[in-house]
């Protein structure tokens, strides 16, 4: 669904996935079908998975990724192809991809890196951001010339973004926020123009912005997925 602030796929991806599940039970029910849901739930979390690269247009999107991997463990388990036991011998590679999450999401050049729980910045004059609140939380107040975008993860813990006194870059900007039961707030000028892609799935996206999207023009896009968690953008 598209309106003047961009696009808000998340009622369209959670009223698509009742529909299909109400049908195949009504199918299931007659006989139609031989499914068993109780065994082919996630592929649910699978598909809002790829839904939300799309909807994001990034096949390396994180947030995309970790709904693809949680499905696929539930599916492997619920079909007693591999035991819980085997999947916890393996659960360090969780440390593996927050690791990773953290090295290449804060590879950005020209920007700041920041820590889990590193408190509050002032000022920050850099182009890009990137930030991972993990059971913690940070703050930030950019202050860049030339923003260009960045990522913000909140995973178990919460991030406030602060974007009042930065200038958009003229070729325009990127931003990612993943809220993984956690929350993000970001504040952004009301001159910017904003063209919003959200995704949440049993969480929710907010945009109390009144900034408009005008089609042609250059602006700042952003992508917000809320898994179990919450993000807000306002002026």
């Amino acid at each position: 669904m598209k309106d003047k602030k961009g696009t808000e796929s998340g009622p369209w991806i959670v009223g698509s996935i009742f529909i299909v599940a109400g049908v195949l039970w009504v199918l299931r029910n007659f006989g139609k079908v031989d499914l068993n849901l109780r065994e082919w739930w996630p592929l649910i979390l699978i598909g809002v998975g790829l839904i939300t690269m799309v909807n994001h247009k990034n096949f390396l999107s994180f947030s995309g990724w970790l709904l693809i991997s949680l499905g696929g463990i539930f599916l492997l388990t619920t079909n007693n192809i591999v035991g819980w036991n085997l999947i916890w011998r393996f659960w360090p590679a969780v440390l593996i991809v927050i690791g990773l999450s953290i090295v290449l999401g804060h590879k950005v050049p020209g920007g700041y890196k920041s820590t889990p729980g590193s408190g509050k910045i002032k000022g920050s004059g850099d182009n890009r951001i990137s930030g991972l609140a993990l059971f913690s939380g940070f703050e930030r107040v950019v202050t860049a010339r030339s923003f260009k975008g960045g990522r913000i993860t909140a995973l178990f813990g919460g991030a406030e973004i602060d974007l009042k006194n930065a200038e958009l870059d003229p070729n325009g900007a990127s931003l990612e926020l993943t809220a993984l039961f956690g929350g993000i707030d970001i504040k952004i000028p009301e001159k910017w123009n904003i063209e919003l892609h959200s995704s949440a799935v049993f969480g929710g996206v907010g945009n109390k912005t009144v900034n408009e999207h005008r089609e042609g023009d250059k602006g700042m896009t952003i992508s917000a997925t809320a898994l179990f968690g919450g993000i807000e953008i306002k002026n």
